[in-house]
């Protein structure tokens, strides 16, 4: 190891070996710039230290020089002192007239043609044109200059009631919109012929199975943020709150004895004389 001291490697001059408090041997080196360094003996002979840093620091600056050159529309003019993945960043001049900074690996590469311009101009939107053509009770009558949030274009539509509304093209193709609303509502009108209101409550509401989108399980038991579970019910259009329980089977077990004391009773009174109003239409079990 003293053979070492005195010896040249790279821009290193060993100065002495020692060991430090971890017990691994390095070496004092002196480097070319004046810098004093201590690296790992066993990398300074095998030459995978070479210099205290400057080296790493001179080979981070070099760059090829691209002054002059085309790249498309694009002449590089002069490397700015910014990098972007380790890439140097060059100041360039279009053929339009404005100047842009791109990465060099990007000009190299063909990434990098133009300012921007040319993607302006050649921006064509293609579309299908729907005018005239009927989507259910909706008649396309005229495109506009919007567009939906995934970009789908917005159509002036009539509706058969005579109402105006706009609507996207993909929601008229999939089927997602068939009318300005007057559907929906003549829907709920006819819907509502079908169901037995008694006293302000609909009958069907209370037999009828969970909703597709009840996360807890069960109908009026709702999961609380904090772990826990409400439990509510509702009748003759009133909300009765029925509780904050730690476990979901308490809060079940408050919802059916609720459902027990209001809706089982009404619902006994009702559903004979709903039977048989009803002659083979929906009946109450």
């Amino acid at each position: 190891m003293n053979q070492m001291k005195g010896n040249q490697y790279g821009e290193l001059k060993v100065l002495d070996v020692f060991r430090d408090n971890k017990g691994k041997y390095r070496c004092e080196c002196r480097c070319s710039c004046g810098n004093v360094t201590y690296p790992l003996y066993t990398n300074v002979p095998t030459g995978r230290t070479k210099s205290c840093g400057c080296g790493e620091e001179k080979n981070r600056r070099k760059y090829v020089d691209l002054t002059g050159k085309r790249f498309g529309k694009l002449v590089a003019m002069e490397p700015t002192s910014f990098r972007q993945d380790g890439c140097v960043i060059w100041k360039c001049a279009c053929d339009c007239g404005k100047a842009c900074y791109k990465m060099e690996r990007n000009l190299v590469r063909g990434f990098s043609t133009h300012c921007g311009c040319s993607k302006k101009k050649n921006k064509v939107y293609y579309y299908k044109d729907l005018t005239g053509q009927r989507f259910h009770r909706l008649l396309v009558v005229a495109k506009t200059e919007l567009r939906a949030v995934n970009g789908s274009i917005i159509w002036q539509c009539r509706c058969d009631c005579g109402k105006e509304i706009h609507v996207s093209e993909s929601d008229l193709v999939h089927g997602n919109r068939q009318s300005c609303g007057c559907r929906r509502l003549e829907m709920g009108r006819e819907l509502i012929q079908y169901r037995h209101f008694e006293d302000g409550t609909c009958l069907e509401a209370l037999t009828r199975k969970k909703r597709s989108d009840n996360k807890s399980g069960y109908t009026g038991v709702f999961e609380l943020s904090n772990g826990k579970y409400k439990a509510g019910i509702t009748f003759k259009g009133e909300r009765y709150y029925l509780g904050t329980f730690d476990k979901k089977a308490n809060a079940i077990k408050a919802r059916q004895l609720a459902e027990e004391t209001f809706h089982k009773p009404f619902i006994d009174k009702w559903s004979v004389l709903t039977e048989q109003n009803t002659k083979g239409g929906y009946n109450i079990t």
